[in-house]
């Protein structure tokens, strides 16, 4: 009797172990892949290997002067026999001119009018701006070295426009417009995924914020290593004020794209945004020696007016930002523009 008990027992609590545990199916057969959405999926991959060559390597594979703006500085007759020997050595990779007024010149080189100048004398003098680029600097010293050598005296070199000590390179501000574009661009596109039928006005309201805390949080991360670039606190301010203009002018575009074009637009984005937008900026290498197409590009796209106005307002107490706002804000107000105007076409739709 215990025995049959103690059966009876273990069958119940079996019976309730088989109850609570969960239903166990057996795992479907391994589906064959869809190879004709994987070899689509592929064109993704291979557009960015091909436009990343093409674009980058196009760009900067051989950097060379053009047309850049030197003055040769000392007695008009002498300084005009330097340029009428140098001139044609030079071709277009140069525009010399006869300059007698040093100071004059070096109003011209901080105000961003000249690369540089050769002053000519006992001690041959190479006035320069570093801020403006490295390749530049060694563009000037490249012309006035051998100059020296030619006429037996010493060079010496002057920097009117110095880069900070955390940014010995100068491309500090470079890698700074590179994190404001991929904000700008990120922002809209994880909008897009996260909340695909959010409407424009709450689109623009999400990039705003994000355009303002992503630039001050990129600009404290970065600066840990370049510090502020030697600007003072109204620089600093009017540099993020341009970086979050840039950003937000970013992401409008992108709205704007993935309106116009739909899920295709990744690829249009790219394109405005990364791949002609980087090399022409001048960041990298300046513009003065970027292939004609880059150089050509550098007047009007984005990128390249937002680096110039970021140039301007930290190293030279805002000479010339006026160039790069201008081009910054023709993008923010056609982009703006056009973006209304296909809203406002889309609207019966949406609703």
């Amino acid at each position: 009797m215990h025995d049959g008990r103690h059966e009876n027992l273990e069958q119940a609590l079996d019976a309730d172990a088989r109850a609570l545990a969960p239903e166990v199916t057996p795992p479907p057969p391994t589906a064959a892949p869809n190879w004709r959405a994987v070899i689509g999926a592929m064109s993704f991959p291979l557009f960015f290997v091909v436009m990343f060559a093409l674009c980058y390597v196009s760009a900067f594979h051989s950097p060379q002067p053009h047309h850049v703006p030197i003055a040769v500085v000392g007695d008009s007759a002498q300084a005009s026999a330097v340029v009428d020997a140098l001139s044609p050595q030079l071709g277009d990779r140069f525009d010399l001119t006869v300059s007698t007024d040093l100071a004059g010149t070096v109003d011209r080189i901080e105000s961003r009018d000249l690369v540089g100048a050769i002053e000519l004398g006992p001690t041959m003098t190479a006035h320069i701006a570093s801020a403006e680029g490295q390749s530049l600097v060694q563009a000037v010293e490249g012309v006035a070295r051998p100059l020296a050598e030619a006429q037996g005296v010493p060079l010496a070199v002057t920097d009117h426009a110095p880069l900070s000590a955390g940014d010995s390179t100068g491309t500090g501000l470079f890698y700074f417009l590179v994190v404001c574009t991929i904000l700008g661009y990120l922002t809209i596109t994880v909008v897009s995924q996260a909340a695909p039928t959010m409407r424009v006005r709450h689109q623009l309201a999400t990039l705003g914020v994000m355009s303002v805390v992503g630039t001050i949080v990129a600009f404290l991360v970065s600066s840990v290593f370049v510090g502020t670039y030697g600007a003072s606190a109204l620089g600093i301010a009017a540099l993020l004020a341009i970086a979050v203009a840039y950003a937000f002018t970013v992401g409008v575009v992108t709205i704007l794209l993935n309106k116009l074009i739909g899920r295709a637009a990744i690829f249009v984005v790219m394109s405005v945004m990364i791949f002609l937008n980087f090399p022409s900026a001048g960041g990298a290498i300046s513009a003065h020696l970027l292939p004609g197409f880059w150089a050509w590009l550098n007047n009007f796209w984005i990128g390249a007016g937002a680096i110039d106005a970021m140039r301007a307002v930290v190293y030279f107490d805002g000479a010339g930002v006026g160039g790069g706002l201008l081009v910054v804000g023709a993008w923010l107000v056609l982009g703006g523009a056009l973006l209304a105007l296909v809203s406002r076409r889309k609207a019966p739709a949406d609703g």
